[in-house]
């Protein structure tokens, strides 16, 4: 059982995305809800957020190979804290 200090963090932030679309590359400003602040975590770690970003930045019919790049967080603002540590979410990805 984890102590409540031990828990990690959950942000709602607001994150400069990159994608190309098309031969050009498109910059948005999209919002993001995860336990991992930076940018490379995120990209690393957290498929769910990813996902929903190649879905919600390409849509359902592109057949393109999908790359979102995150490349700052703009703003961060607490939510609430995790069930599980920030170790424990990292070794989640890996299974």
């Amino acid at each position: 059982m984890t102590s409540p200090s031990d828990r990690a963090p959950i942000y709602l932030m607001t994150a400069r995305v990159a994608f190309k679309k098309r031969k050009e590359a498109h910059e948005r400003v999209k919002w993001i809800i995860s336990v991992f602040t930076s940018p490379s975590d995120i990209m690393r770690y957290d498929t769910k957020t990813m996902t929903r970003l190649k879905s919600e930045l390409y849509g359902k019919s592109s057949k393109s190979d999908r790359q979102v790049i995150i490349r700052d967080i703009v703003s961060k603002k607490f939510i609430s804290n995790s069930q599980l540590t920030l170790d424990e979410h990292k070794r989640q990805n890996n299974i």
